[in-house]
C-alpha cells in the first residue's frame, strides 16, 4: 500500500486535466508494449501459398515484394498521420 501513497503523493500537485492526461499516455504506452510483444506471433501467421510462392521466386521476385510491400505502406501510414494530425489540430486550443 505504501507504493500507492507514494504515487499518488507524486501525481498530488498536478492538476485534473494533466493527470488524465498522463493516464492516457501511460495506458498508450501499455497498449504499445502489449502489441510489441504480440505482433511477432501474429506476423508469423502467413499464408502456405504465399509463403511458397514467395520462396520460390527468384531475386528479382523477392526484390519486387519487398517492394510492393514498401509501397502499399506509404498510403496507410500517410492516412495514419494525417488523422493523428487533424486530431492533435482540432484537441490543440489556439492561441
Amino acid at each position: 500500500m505504501s507504493g500507492i501513497n507514494t504515487t499518488l503523493r507524486i501525481f498530488a500537485p498536478l492538476s485534473w486535466k494533466r493527470s488524465s492526461n498522463l493516464r492516457w499516455l501511460i495506458l498508450a504506452a501499455v497498449f504499445a508494449a502489449v502489441f510489441a510483444f504480440l505482433s511477432p506471433h501474429a506476423a508469423a501467421q502467413g499464408c502456405a501459398m504465399c509463403y511458397q510462392s514467395a520462396a520460390a521466386s527468384g531475386e528479382q521476385g523477392r526484390a519486387a515484394l519487398r517492394h510492393g510491400v514498401l509501397i502499399l505502406l506509404v498510403p496507410a501510414a500517410s492516412l495514419f498521420l494525417g488523422i493523428l494530425a487533424l486530431i492533435y489540430r482540432r484537441n490543440t486550443p489556439r492561441r
